[in-house]
């Protein structure tokens, strides 16, 4: 009885957002997409014979396993839900919502015959393995806690219309752009920190703070050539917040002190800010922050790490 009712309540909120994601799918993909995500949450995974288990079909398993796995297969479906998903976020993202974009994998250790089945380099175990590249943004406000997931794509090296990298990176980007019109800090980790990136974020005029490797060369204002670290070196931490997280269901507070000092980045013009977070028991951090107010900056330099998101930001 107790299960009935939960699973009662589950499908009533899972209605309304299942008739908006899929919008411009037919009918029997836009029923199918809501007994996926029914099915995910009920089964806790993505194991499709589980996924058709908890549908509690009154017929064969094996039939409804195969009308999942036939709808899956359905070449439209990946195109509406990523822009069903952009229409739905962009109504959480504000002037200031970070928007982390983040190079990541999906681990495929047990595949074989998979299409465009890439080697890809797993960061946390420090191996590479089989799998595929993903990229992927999150929305994240900051001074809340929750976070709206707004793209995400899969992508191999070994795919005939891959292009490189960047192009996903920049196009995920531009999806976006088009759809926030403008609204929020694009925050990335080091490996944005590259001028095929960052010469294009210039042009488009968009808001963003990267984290630094700190060996780029920049202007001072005395227009001497500085790295990074050179010029964070110099820079007054004047602001501080307070960043909470939850380890081991208990929370961290740590303390966040943080300044900018202004430079240019050749060849774009002096607006250009440098900006510079530390801390007790934080590691020091050094970013590029374009555009955008230095409170604004500092903020979001806290939430660059998006491996390591806090739950929390207070000034």
């Amino acid at each position: 009885m107790q299960h009935s009712k939960i699973r009662s309540r589950l499908k009533a909120q899972l209605t309304r957002f299942t008739c908006e994601l899929p919008a411009g799918l037919s009918k029997p993909l836009r029923n199918f997409v809501g007994e996926m995500l029914f099915g995910i949450q009920a089964s806790q995974g993505v194991k499709l014979s589980n996924i058709a288990r908890s549908l509690q079909e009154e017929l064969p398993l094996l039939k409804t396993e195969d009308r999942l796995s036939r709808n899956l297969q359905a070449e439209e479906l990946e195109t509406h839900l990523r822009q069903g998903l952009l229409r739905l976020g962009r109504r959480r993202v504000d002037t200031n919502t970070v928007l982390c974009l983040d190079l990541s994998d999906v681990r495929k250790e047990y595949a074989r015959k998979m299409e465009f089945l890439d080697q890809v380099w797993d960061g946390s175990a420090g191996e590479v393995h089989p799998g595929y590249w993903l990229c992927s943004v999150l929305g994240a406000e900051v001074h809340g806690s929750e976070l709206t997931p707004l793209y995400q794509q899969l992508f191999s090296v070994r795919a005939q219309d891959f292009v490189s990298e960047n192009d996903e990176l920049l196009s995920a980007i531009d999806q976006l752009r088009a759809q926030t019109r403008g609204r929020g800090i694009w925050a990335m980790d080091r490996g944005g920190d590259r001028r095929k990136l960052l010469e294009p974020l210039l042009e488009r005029r968009e808001r963003f703070v990267m984290r630094s490797t700190g060996q780029r060369a920049v202007l001072d204002r005395q227009r001497h050539r500085v790295t990074r670290h050179h010029l964070g070196a110099c820079c007054r931490l004047r602001y501080q917040a307070k960043i909470i997280k939850i380890e081991n269901g208990q929370e961290k507070v740590y303390s966040l002190r943080y300044g900018a000092e202004r430079g240019t980045v050749p060849p774009a013009g002096p607006r250009r800010a440098v900006a510079v977070g530390g801390g007790r028991r934080l590691r020091a951090r050094t970013a590029l922050a374009a555009d955008q107010p230095v409170r604004s900056a500092g903020l979001a330099i806290a939430m660059v790490d998006r491996t390591n998101l806090p739950d929390a930001v207070e000034n």
